[in-house]
């Protein structure tokens, strides 16, 4: 290198060595502070997670929550404690008209259907006609007991609509042993035996002292809706309620305006009965055309009660029509 050159090439030199010297220290500067800073900061302290034994807790929470609750998460099929199965049925307004915003939850659908005073009614009547087919052994068994089969059946529903109610109404302590005492021997009432005569007997009784204000003590069996209106004696009953006490009672104006107690009475009870037609247990209750077929049924028995709120003999009558016709089409698919 001449000397020509040299001062060139230490003026490069600066250029270069002095900002890579200023990098190194900014860095070396950098990473000591980085290291102080790790060296003062502390982690919080925190407390550590709890340790419980296995079974230090039972007996004081339930090991599946879900499995206590009790009612309809969701307006879905009802189950055998009355909840919604028919989410499609409204309440009925101050007017008789069906409102569409208002949803029946739970036991408050029977509220809507049938009312205390009916039930009262009909298990009043009842104990006539239980009278006249349980009196001796010879007229019981000679077809008494069918008769008596029907009686204790419909006894034992209405007992069971009482038990789930949602407001206090008369018999409703005794209920839930009525239901189970009138259902069973319901069911034993297919023969006319002298045991079963015996037993009609007791239930007899039972009902008597109903009617006289006592409370009747019992253990109340668990019954299901299958077991407390069984098909048979139930479609037999809907019969009754519809061929000699609706048609009659609608057929002509002063039937109609003559018979509004009895009208409301009969159509609050095939009303009842179409809602335990859909409880879950129920033979078809899960067939989705069965089900329509009974929601049918209870439409039309509150447009009936809509009617005599109205006292219109012709939407009476065209009422009582189509639970005929629900009745009718669900006997020719389900014999």
């Amino acid at each position: 290198m001449n000397q020509s050159t040299y001062p060139i090439y230490q003026s490069a030199l600066r250029w270069v060595v002095v900002p890579a010297v200023c990098l190194i220290l900014i860095a070396a500067l950098a990473s000591s502070q980085c290291a102080f800073a790790q060296k003062t900061l502390r982690k919080p302290d925190r407390a550590k997670p709890p340790k419980f034994q296995t079974d230090e807790f039972a007996g004081v929470f339930f090991p599946d929550a879900v499995a206590q609750l009790q009612g309809p998460a969701s307006l879905g099929p009802q189950t055998p404690e009355g909840n919604v199965k028919n989410p499609a049925n409204p309440s009925m307004s101050e007017d008789g008209s069906d409102s569409e915003n208002v949803v029946v939850a739970g036991n408050d659908v029977w509220k809507q259907l049938i009312s205390g005073q009916t039930i009262e009614d009909l298990v009043k009547e009842s104990k006539s006609r239980v009278d006249g087919v349980i009196s001796t052994p010879a007229k019981f068994a000679g077809g008494g007991y069918a008769e008596a089969r029907r009686e204790f059946t419909l006894l034992g529903t209405l007992m069971a609509i009482i038990a789930q109610y949602p407001e206090e109404i008369r018999w409703k302590t005794s209920a839930p042993y009525a239901r189970s005492a009138f259902a069973r021997l319901a069911a034993n009432c297919k023969v006319g035996t002298q045991q079963v005569f015996n037993e009609a007997k007791l239930r007899q009784q039972d009902l008597q002292d109903l009617l006289k204000g006592s409370k009747l003590n019992g253990n109340a069996e668990e019954t299901s809706w299958a077991d407390t209106a069984d098909r048979g004696p139930t479609m037999q009953i809907l019969e009754w309620a519809l061929r000699e006490n609706l048609a009659p009672s609608t057929n002509n104006e002063d039937n109609f305006s003559n018979g509004l107690d009895e009208i409301t009475k009969y159509a609050e009870l095939v009303a009842a009965y179409g809602q335990v037609l859909q409880l879950e247990g129920m033979t078809d209750a899960d067939d989705e055309t069965y089900v329509q077929f009974s929601r049918s049924m209870v439409d039309a028995a509150k447009e009936t009660l809509k009617a005599v709120k109205n006292k219109d003999p012709e939407l009476a009558r065209s009422a009582v029509a189509k639970i005929d016709q629900s009745c009718n089409k669900c006997h020719e698919t389900y014999r």
